[in-house]
């Protein structure tokens, strides 16, 4: 969508949205808006009919609402745009228009079908594959539905040297290359269906205008597609990069805290997944309490701070403020270091390994009689304590948050149930631990037989397999860009 149509949902109070609209974009709403599901699927399937879409739509303005309206595509392009903004001035209501990126255009992109090119195409003809059938909800009198005839598709005057792109047709498709081949026009002019452009589970049939009805019914293609014919169409073949992503066509169950989900479903979606996000943890700060007051008013006796995770690092940023005089500060692994540096913290050190060894050998083993203040979760390992403990060092735990299990969504739940889950990701031991408390052990087993499971490294691993889960890849290193990677060696493909 377009960045202005990102700053009106912002400001909305109420969204009204159309059925082939990715909830993903609500994304941009604030919190507490209304969301209201008037969608309209061609398979008859109906959520509210147009002329009460028009009514709401006036009832809300009046009330003072501010409204978005969020369909699919391009308002004003095969959209019922126009004739909703009718309805809108004949009751005095002020509205804007947002052009967004039409499913004519942003579909064959997809499948890597230039609609014009010089040595192909330099006309670009866009029909409804409705056919002008009578349409019941396409006016409105006095409050009553009227059914009017929309004007036809008058086939022969489209010319087949250009690019023919047929919205809405995929059940008329038949009728339709039917009547283009009694006009004349090639049986062997490349076709192509695309279903579910741009989503994770685009599919992409092609053929020739002779045979491209049947191949759609052989593999079973239904709506929403857009149909492309013309000699661009037999270019997707090769301009094809959105379905050879590697992870195109794969399912992935992001199980990261929500806040920290996004990065890493952003890396697996630019690959190609189907991404599934059912944070399974809950990050709970506990209350500063007297040690953590001594804590801070003791800082500069420590002889150093010692931060374990990106968590940790915001959350004793938050504790100390940016104006506190500090010890020195050691991290283990560049995203927490990045945190810290975010938060105006100065790093010290930063360990290469990403457990709580590598903080061990950051430290050196000449550590005797020196304090180290080391903020945390409320469980955790214990080797950094027990490691410097035995060399003579002292450590004092404070803990600055817990994590507490959450259930899986219901989406998450009955996609492993149903085998149509391909990788999980597992970030931590608490989230192998949670995640796998949804399930009994039967159900684990069978699972993780369809499923793969990648975790974000040894420890992770360790974790799962106590939990009689084989973890198929590993992360080589602990950051999220290598969970991705692991992913695509785990189920990409080849």
């Amino acid at each position: 969508m377009t960045v202005r149509g990102g700053e009106c949902l912002g400001r909305a109070e109420v969204v009204v949205l159309d059925a082939l609209v990715d909830r993903r974009v609500l994304k941009h709403c604030r919190a507490g808006v209304k969301i209201i599901d008037a969608g309209k699927r061609g398979d008859g399937r109906v959520r509210m009919r147009q002329p009460e879409i028009n009514r709401l739509l006036v009832r809300l303005a009046r009330a003072g609402k501010t409204v978005v309206r969020l369909k699919g595509g391009d308002p004003f392009f095969f959209g019922r745009g126009a004739e909703e903004a009718e309805v809108l001035v004949d009751h005095g209501v002020p509205f804007e228009v947002v052009p967004g990126v039409s499913a004519a255009t942003s579909v064959p992109g997809f499948a890597g079908i230039p609609l014009t090119h010089r040595g192909h195409a330099s006309v670009v003809t866009v029909v409804t594959g409705h056919e002008g059938r009578e349409n019941p909800y396409l006016g409105e009198t006095a409050g009553q539905a009227v059914r009017r005839r929309g004007p036809g598709v008058d086939w022969s005057k489209i010319s087949s040297e250009g690019t023919l792109v047929i919205l809405m047709g995929i059940r008329q498709l038949p009728h339709i290359a039917r009547r283009l081949l009694g006009l004349g026009w090639p049986s062997s002019l490349p076709a192509a269906a695309v279903q579910w452009g741009s989503w994770a589970h685009q599919r992409t049939v092609r053929g020739t205008l002779k045979d491209i009805a049947q191949r759609v019914r052989r593999e079973r293609l239904g709506a929403p597609a857009v149909i492309v014919v013309g000699d661009v169409a037999g270019l997707g073949k090769n301009l094809n990069w959105f379905e050879k992503r590697p992870l195109f066509g794969k399912t992935v169950l992001v199980t990261r805290a929500r806040d920290q989900a996004s990065h890493l479903s952003a890396l697996l979606e630019e690959a190609g997944a189907r991404v599934i996000e059912s944070p399974v943890l809950r990050i709970v700060p506990l209350p500063l309490g007297p040690d953590g007051r001594g804590f801070l008013r003791n800082l500069l006796s420590y002889d150093g701070v010692l931060v374990t995770s990106a968590n940790g690092a915001q959350l004793f940023a938050k504790r100390v403020g940016t104006s506190r005089a500090l010890p020195p500060v050691f991290a283990v692994g560049p995203k927490t270091a990045a945190a810290l540096a975010e938060e105006r913290i100065p790093v010290q050190g930063v360990a290469d390994t990403f457990q709580a060894e590598g903080m061990m050998e950051l430290l050196g083993k000449n550590v005797r009689g020196r304090r180290y203040l080391f903020p945390r979760a409320e469980e955790g390992r214990e080797v950094l304590v027990a490691g410097l403990t035995r060399r003579g060092a002292r450590v004092d735990l404070w803990p600055l948050y817990r994590t507490v299990p959450v259930p899986l969504t219901k989406e998450a739940r009955a996609a492993l149930r149903a085998g149509t889950v391909d990788a999980v990701t597992f970030t931590s031991s608490s989230t192998a631990n949670s995640l796998l408390g949804n399930f009994s052990a039967p159900d684990v087993h069978r699972i993780f037989s369809r499923a793969q499971a990648v975790s974000i490294g040894p420890i992770t691993s360790h974790t799962l397999r106590a939990r009689g889960v084989r973890p198929t890849e590993a992360a080589r290193e602990a950051t999220v860009e290598d969970l991705a990677r692991a992913v695509v060696r785990a189920v990409g493909v080849r």
